[in-house]
């Protein structure tokens, strides 16, 4: 699939939309968590995941599973 717009992968992905652009265009490497949530909401394989097979995303899924920030964690980021 190729990349989705911002608009797109911040909705989806629950994402601001100033980091979904630098996502997109490779400014910023989401974590690995985060590459598979992307690819789950979206279809598109960052380059982090692009070599993984499916199984291997769904073990790394299980063992890594990704976590939306809370609003306070979000603050402390900033």
């Amino acid at each position: 699939m190729e990349k989705p717009k911002t608009s797109e992968l911040a909705r989806e992905a629950g994402i601001s939309p100033s980091y979904a652009s630098e996502v997109l265009s490779g400014a910023r490497k989401p974590s690995r968590p985060l590459a598979i949530h992307i690819f789950r909401k979206t279809g598109w394989r960052h380059s982090l995941i692009a070599g993984l097979t499916d199984e291997q995303i769904d073990t790394l899924e299980a063992v890594e599973p990704w976590v939306a920030p809370t609003p306070t964690q979000q603050g402390e980021a900033a």
